[in-house]
């Protein structure tokens, strides 16, 4: 298998944050802009938490924080609603779920290689839509509560739209992951493997 050369390295990891840096204000401007106007029942699935999905599980937990803190700020100052649910929820939502599905760091692998723990790891594109169901059932959860401690009687409407909430970002985290993913790791190499014949052991 040929190793990359230290300039191919570079340049991937610099696409990488460049993609990044697209990805966030992207997402937001596709969120208000596009996605708002097509909703579902009467729902509309939330776009800035399946960019933060693939950003968790695509670059790691910091960068899933600083995701979810841009995004609280852009909707708190924006396009406020409920005064500083979004502010709160979505660094916080993003970094506590990102510590279940983010991978893990090359420190705790080792660790567990030394303790001979064994690591069970989902399919990436899996942990992604998980990772954006979560964080948006934790916000569905916390707008509920703000809905009801401010006085309101809950229906089964509101619990009939969080949970649509959380499907329909699912499904639409589903639908862009791949391409996105494609876009910040590029084209996949294959690798021939050669398959060697087994090796037997005679005795002496």
């Amino acid at each position: 298998m040929k190793k990359p050369s230290p300039r191919e390295s570079h340049a991937g990891s610099l696409r990488r944050y460049l993609v990044l840096m697209l990805l966030i204000p992207l997402g937001y401007l596709m969120q208000v802009c596009v996605v708002t106007y097509f909703p579902i029942g009467g729902v509309t699935p939330n776009l800035l938490f399946a960019n933060i999905g693939i950003i968790t599980v695509a670059y790691g937990r910091v960068q899933a924080l600083w995701a979810g803190l841009i995004y609280g700020l852009l909707l708190e100052i924006l396009l406020p609603s409920v005064p500083f649910v979004s502010l709160a929820v979505y660094p916080i939502a993003s970094l506590f779920v990102s510590f279940i599905f983010a991978d893990k760091s090359l420190r705790q692998l080792q660790m567990d290689r030394a303790l001979k723990r064994k690591s069970h790891y989902m399919a990436a594109w899996l942990r992604t839509v998980l990772c954006a169901m979560v964080n948006v059932l934790v916000f569905e959860i916390v707008n509920v509560a703000y809905i009801y401690l401010g006085g309101t009687a809950l229906t089964i409407t509101h619990f009939r739209r969080a949970l649509q909430d959380v499907v329909l970002t699912g499904l639409l985290t589903l639908l862009v992951e791949f391409p996105v993913r494609r876009l910040i790791f590029g084209k996949r190499e294959v690798v021939p493997v050669l398959k060697n014949q087994p090796i037997r052991f005679g005795k002496k």
